[in-house]
């Protein structure tokens, strides 16, 4: 039997997770539309719990998901994903975003209420999904995913250096410690850091400009 492409346009395919679960009792219901059971029939060998044995065809050989380089394994899923076409646009990724922060959302919400191993694992996807959309946008924005959030990295741990050693420097009413800082004072030392290391990066960016400058006269 074969399913007409045009149908998975038209029809959620249940593959994963919650949706998954979901979209199964729903199929149960007689009233169903005919698409949506040949749709049913066809994904019946890939259950859930078999989707990790399924061995790769074309597109999917030599990758590896469980590569802990993410951001590698990521950078080939999507070299493919775009090979086929399979690509959105810039405001269809932003929509994305949002559904699936919202997804996430609701996943921690049923984990917080019933702290099961299903809960977990549901509220875990969600969050990869997260970081797979977020990746998506900045590779279509041009933004390496891995050295973005390197940046990310440096900027917090910068500023969280420079809170602990205006604590420690005795120069303001702050605990010596920043662990024992008030709420109200973390904020302060927030903002103080964030500000001081944005002035200095600008500065750096000046001076370079500057020195560029003088080089090509």
């Amino acid at each position: 039997m074969r399913v007409g492409l045009n149908l998975y346009n038209k029809y959620t395919i249940p593959m994963t997770g919650k949706r998954s679960r979901t979209s199964l009792q729903k199929s149960k219901n007689n009233n169903i539309s005919r698409p949506e059971k040949d749709i049913k029939q066809l994904l019946e060998p890939f259950a859930y719990t078999k989707m990790a044995t399924i061995p790769p065809l074309a597109l999917m050989k030599g990758i590896n998901p469980s590569n802990r380089n993410v951001f590698d394994c990521f950078n080939k899923i999507d070299d493919v994903t775009r090979s086929i076409n399979f690509v959105k646009t810039q405001e269809a990724w932003n929509d994305c975003l949002m559904e699936e922060i919202e997804e996430f959302n609701v996943a921690r919400r049923e984990y917080q209420q019933d702290r099961t191993s299903q809960n977990y694992d549901h509220m875990e996807e969600e969050m990869g999904d997260i970081f797979y959309t977020a990746a998506s946008i900045a590779k279509d924005s041009g933004i390496n995913p891995e050295d973005a959030f390197r940046a990310t990295n440096r900027k917090f741990y910068n500023r969280i250096n420079l809170m602990e050693r205006i604590c420690a420097s005795h120069e303001t009413d702050t605990p010596e410690q920043l662990k024992d800082c008030k709420d109200y004072q973390r904020r302060a030392l927030w903002n103080a850091a964030k500000r001081k290391l944005y002035d200095a990066q600008i500065k750096q960016y000046t001076d370079t400009a500057a020195n560029t400058v003088n080089t090509n006269t």
